[in-house]
């Protein structure tokens, strides 16, 4: 296997309002079809153990989930029902100041049946604050997440895909061994082993089943349209009106 898909998600229920927030019905349709068609999907943590035994299988997807919703408790569920895991990323602030988000006793339960894994502790931009506090959102998580499952984990989400090389070398410093970005992309295996880094699709509410699979089957044109909507993202907003932006996006993804 030279090249896998690694596939994000966020929260399961009936928000339409919320990109992120994927139905639970369209998320069984999606990891059911996974099944049916022969992948092993599987963690951060499983990945890891896998790069030490050099063993991939022909059908691979990586799992994982950002944020730390109480629903991730309905996802661990659903996948551990079928035999997929997945990494349950959290963020420490948010799993003790927001509703709707895991408790320590919410997180104890999860990690007795799926990985979980650091979100950091206040999602920053990590590429834009100082390196001690880059230290610290990466080293108090992770330690806050030991504490409460008492064994260690080794995996990081960077909040919003920002990544630079050191961030990369705070996390690897701090004892993460694979670290998600956001970048909807898919992987070669050369890179991951070499960088430790994963490319991540987030999977929106708008996806259909094909949308879904033409993003695991490596579509090569869902891809282009993805990377080129993220250019136009970062185009300096002097270049083009709002309503030329929507325009672009109106040809171009519609």
């Amino acid at each position: 296997m030279k090249n896998f898909v690694a596939l994000m998600y966020h929260s399961l229920g009936d928000h339409p309002g919320n990109a992120y927030n994927i139905h639970i019905n369209n998320f069984k349709d999606q990891i059911f079809w996974l099944r049916s068609e022969g992948y092993i999907v599987e963690g951060f943590h499983d990945f890891i153990k896998r790069r030490d035994t050099n063993k991939w299988p022909n059908r691979y997807a990586i799992l994982s989930f950002d944020d730390g919703y109480k629903s991730f408790l309905k996802a661990a569920d659903i996948l551990n029902d079928i035999g997929f895991t997945a990494t349950f990323f959290i963020t420490k602030d948010w799993c003790k100041n927001r509703k709707n988000f895991l408790s320590d006793l919410e997180i104890k339960e999860l990690a007795s049946i799926q990985e979980i894994g650091s979100h950091t502790v206040s999602h920053p931009n990590l590429t834009k604050i100082p390196q001690q506090s880059i230290h610290y959102e990466l080293f108090e998580s992770k330690k806050w997440i030991e504490d409460i499952i008492q064994r260690h984990t080794h995996s990081l989400s960077v909040p919003g895909g920002s990544i630079n090389s050191k961030v990369i070398k705070t996390a690897l410093e701090v004892g993460y061994k694979l670290i998600g970005n956001s970048k909807e992309w898919w992987n070669r295996m050369d890179y991951v082993l070499s960088s430790n880094v994963v490319n991540r699709v987030a999977i929106r509410r708008s996806y259909s089943l094909n949308t879904f699979k033409n993003i695991v089957n490596i579509n090569i044109n869902f891809y282009l349209k993805r990377r080129l909507r993220s250019y136009l993202l970062y185009l300096p907003k002097a270049m083009f009106s709002d309503q030329q932006i929507r325009m672009i996006y109106k040809v171009l993804f519609s």
